[in-house]
């Protein structure tokens, strides 16, 4: 209050409107796995030792922090065409762990987010991927190949997860690359998920369910239900099944790709053994089939060369003498670089012995080998001064002796061929882009469900209405797995938005649960200015009332349910109404909060009967 001494006008705003209540974001996933490398706040780290949760809000910048894909080894096979056709037939298979080419398969899963609708998200890298020795003689041996045994640590992700712990703006976690792992290690990061949902109160867990090749759907859900995720907090989670076949080609690179070569005929076997890159930078090739004459150039420096400078051209040295008339061997010092290489010039091309031919152009040379094939390409070439550098050299040898065999058609047809092995992924980060684009366009109070997955041809299993019937409902342990379903004229569509609470009335639905995280975490949020505040009628009359603005909104955007206000809501706070003269004593400010929230309509009933004539 101001100090009224002075003579003069004095201003005071008196506030009349109550504080208000700001929206915490909703869908902000962090996943946590193996990337290409982790850049933090511009510094390259060491994942395996550092793990820091990078916040971005695109593929690109998450490219820029964590790079890209592993780069896959794929082995070609290249065969003679079948009678009556011309083409070389080419059959492609995967060095990894089919279905999944590789483990590492978090930055799929971030562009499935960013495709299926994704903003902000956090990345949590655990460690590096593990590119094997590329060792060419032994490409691709078993050290080459990363696998989940021995690639994926458990440990690791969970450290990452716990790592989450710290980011207040986290609303939803993602451990993609749990999926490669046994069903124990599994378990433990699947459980410690819900442990963390429960313990902040602030996110909740979106996983997988393993869609195994050789059980059927009804044993799927049996084996995630028993083995993959224990009995608490099940109402901060949610799992999808089955795996999906995206859109997105596998990343590879032309030196991951190998080539066995058992064609027959003039070509026969020239790639055997090499990697996709020599068919389009060329292949050198053995013995006299496409022999060159090999170059090297030598130039004559402005500072021109002096008396005593030598050059070797393969075993023969020719010297730089200030007189003519000397031994073929030797060449006359000129007035000027282009004069000195003009005479050198003539004293190479002169020598019967010498191993090459020479031309210039002003003061450089260009020699060219006598010899073709290998043998042109084994010339060595020095320069040797007696002083001062005045000229250099191409290199010390000649180069290229042999030709190389470029096959642009083959090279476009062997990429074609392997684009065709497209990614297999888990729902986890199409399901949290999904999250994220539903928010953003309905509110967290919509089922995220009854929508289409984007970036996906189909699912690797086409769930039938009564094998969904055994993953929705689950009488023993209430454990729901949400389908994802193929529909004629409707594509791939999410098909369940059930919690692992299945058999629990408050919890049932995701929406539910994420719209109670989100009110529950933004009036905690706005109620911290209350902290020390006198504990009297006047501040509960304030906070009261802008708790009540903040669902009187949330009711007009249509989360609760009720024709007005007071049906769908009720706070209540007061000395006789929440608190004893004890509690505040003790310095406690007790809120009751009741919504009715809106739930989704997961049944449609249509109930016909016929009705009798009546005119």
């Amino acid at each position: 209050m101001a100090d009224y001494r002075t003579p003069g006008v004095y201003i005071e705003e008196i506030s009349t409107l109550p504080a208000s209540v700001a929206p915490v974001a909703t869908a902000v996933p962090a996943f946590i796995g193996y990337t290409e490398k982790a850049i933090v706040d511009n510094v390259a780290i060491d994942p395996a030792t550092t793990r820091t949760p990078v916040r971005i809000t695109s593929m690109l910048e998450f490219e820029a922090h964590f790079g890209g894909a592993f780069q896959e080894y794929y082995s070609v096979e290249l065969t003679d065409p079948p009678e009556g056709e011309v083409q070389t037939q080419i059959a492609v298979s995967s060095v990894g762990t089919t279905p999944l080419e590789s483990p590492y398969i978090l930055y799929y899963q971030v562009r499935m987010f960013y495709a299926n609708g994704g903003g902000t998200c956090y990345v949590v890298s655990v460690g590096t991927y593990n590119n094997g020795d590329d060792d060419p003689a032994t490409f691709p041996d078993d050290a080459d190949i990363p696998t989940a045994a021995t690639d994926i640590d458990s440990g690791a992700l969970n450290e990452g997860l716990s790592a989450c712990e710290e980011i207040d703006e986290i609303t939803i976690l993602t451990v993609p690359e749990a999926i490669m792992l046994d069903d124990a290690n599994r378990k433990t990061i699947y459980d410690n998920m819900l442990v963390q949902c429960n313990k902040l109160q602030d996110r909740f867990a979106v996983m997988d369910v393993e869609a195994s090749a050789l059980s059927t759907v009804f044993n799927d859900g049996n084996s995630f239900r028993n083995d993959n995720v224990g009995p608490d907090y099940l109402k901060y989670g949610a799992a999808y099944y089955p795996s999906l076949k995206t859109q997105i080609e596998y990343a590879f690179s032309d030196d991951t790709v190998s080539i066995s070569d058992t064609t027959t005929g003039g070509n026969g076997a020239i790639w055997d053994g090499q990697r996709l890159s020599a068919v389009i930078t060329g292949q050198t090739l053995a013995g006299d089939d496409i022999p060159l004459k090999a170059t090297a150039t030598i130039t004559i420096e402005a500072t021109n060369m002096v008396a005593g400078d030598t050059v070797q051209i393969g075993t023969q040295v020719f010297t730089c003498t200030d007189a003519g008339g000397g031994p073929d061997d030797e060449f006359e010092l000129g007035a000027s670089p282009n004069g000195t290489a003009q005479n050198l010039n003539s004293a190479i091309n002169n020598l019967a012995a010498a191993e090459a031919t020479s031309q210039r152009t002003a003061n450089v040379i260009t020699l060219t080998a006598k010899a073709d094939g290998a043998a042109g390409n084994d010339l060595e070439l020095e320069y040797t001064p007696a002083s001062g550098m005045g000229a250099s050299l191409s290199g010390r040898t000649f180069e290229g002796g042999l030709d190389r065999y470029i096959d642009t058609e083959l090279y476009n047809r062997i990429k074609k061929e392997i684009q065709k092995h497209k990614v297999v992924l888990y729902p986890c980060g199409a399901m949290a882009g999904i999250y994220a684009s539903v928010d953003r366009d309905r509110g967290v109070w919509k089922a995220p469900a009854n929508v289409s997955v984007a970036m996906v041809k189909e699912p690797v299993i086409q769930i039938t209405k009564a094998e969904q019937a055994d993953l929705n409902v689950d009488a023993t342990t209430g454990k729901s797995i949400n389908a994802i379903r193929f529909f004629n004229g409707k594509g791939n569509m999410v098909w369940g938005a059930r919690t692992l609470a299945g058999n629990d009335n408050e919890w049932r639905y995701v929406p539910v649960r994420r719209f109670y995280n989100f009110m529950e975490e933004s009036i905690k949020k706005a109620t911290e200015f209350v902290i020390f505040e006198p504990n009297s009628k006047p501040t509960w009359v304030r906070t009261k009332a802008m708790i009540e603005n903040f669902l009187t909104q949330l009711w007009r955007d249509g989360a609760l349910a009720g024709a007005k206000p007071e049906h769908a809501f009720f706070v209540k706070i007061g000395l006789g109404e929440t608190m004893t003269a004890v509690d505040i004593l003790e310095g406690r400010m007790n809120i009751e909060i009741g919504v009715a929230a809106v739930r989704p309509a997961e049944f449609i009933i249509l109930k016909f009967s016929h009705k009798l004539q009546e005119s």
